[in-house]
């Protein structure tokens, strides 16, 4: 149970760290859902999965406002 809790709290330090990368303006709003998770996997090393998964949370609490990774992200949840 204990690594569980400590999962949560450190999915939701990167989401943290993510929201504070997206107000800096170095994140490029432009970019694909590919690209998005690659760019959160160099910057924080982790997997595409995390990755897909902090996209998803950043998409699901508006703080990652691109029409193009929120279509993607749609995409790939409904198959």
């Amino acid at each position: 149970m204990a690594d569980k809790k400590a999962s949560i709290e450190e999915d939701d330090e990167l989401i943290e760290d993510a929201t504070e990368l997206l107000k800096t303006g170095v994140f490029k709003n432009d970019l694909n859902l590919r690209k998005t998770i690659t760019m959160f996997q160099r910057r924080f090393r982790i997997g595409w999965h995390k990755g897909f998964n902090l996209a998803r949370v950043l998409r699901d609490r508006s703080l990652l406002v691109n029409p193009v990774v929120d279509e993607e992200i749609s995409e790939k949840l409904s198959r």
